[in-house]
């Protein structure tokens, strides 16, 4: 089996020792590459990179979360994005799951943990799909195949 490809994360959050905790939980696992943005503008700027995950603070300077979030799946809708929020409105979380939010996690308690789990579900999620899409593929092929050998079967 290949090696697994590591995975490219933001961490979007302007609180620097917040980030340095998620930074320091995430990176005990050697699959994930981190980048680390203290707005939403930086976090744009930089989806070039194309990050598997985006772990994005709600309350940030400039653009906040909400307003980043519709820019991100504008530009490029695959990208999975965990939402993290001191908020506990369910009325904003609605919209945030409506606007393309894979996840929302609540900062307070064990918000660190459930990141961790949230973005390994994301890219279950992705392997699950890339997995049913080499079904479809091999499904075709075997198709074809069939079809091919019963007009020789027929024809001959």
């Amino acid at each position: 089996m290949p090696p697994l490809k590591p995975k490219h994360i933001f961490i979007v959050d302007d609180n620097e020792i917040y980030a340095m905790m998620l930074d320091y939980i995430l990176s005990k696992d050697s699959i994930y590459n981190f980048v680390s943005f203290k707005s939403g503008e930086e976090c744009l700027a930089n989806l070039y990179l194309n990050p598997d995950v985006i772990i994005l603070d709600y309350g940030l300077p400039g653009i906040n979360g909400y307003e980043t979030l519709l820019e991100i799946k504008k530009r490029n809708p695959g990208i999975h994005v965990v939402i993290l929020t001191a908020n506990k409105d369910k009325k904003q979380g609605e919209e945030l799951l409506k606007a393309g939010a894979d996840y929302i996690v609540l900062k307070q308690g064990h918000g660190e943990t459930q990141i961790v789990e949230k973005i390994e579900a994301v890219l279950r999620k992705d392997e699950f799909n890339m997995d049913k899409s080499f079904i479809k593929k091999l499904s075709y092929f075997f198709l074809i195949v069939g079809i091919v050998a019963l007009g020789f079967f027929l024809f001959k």
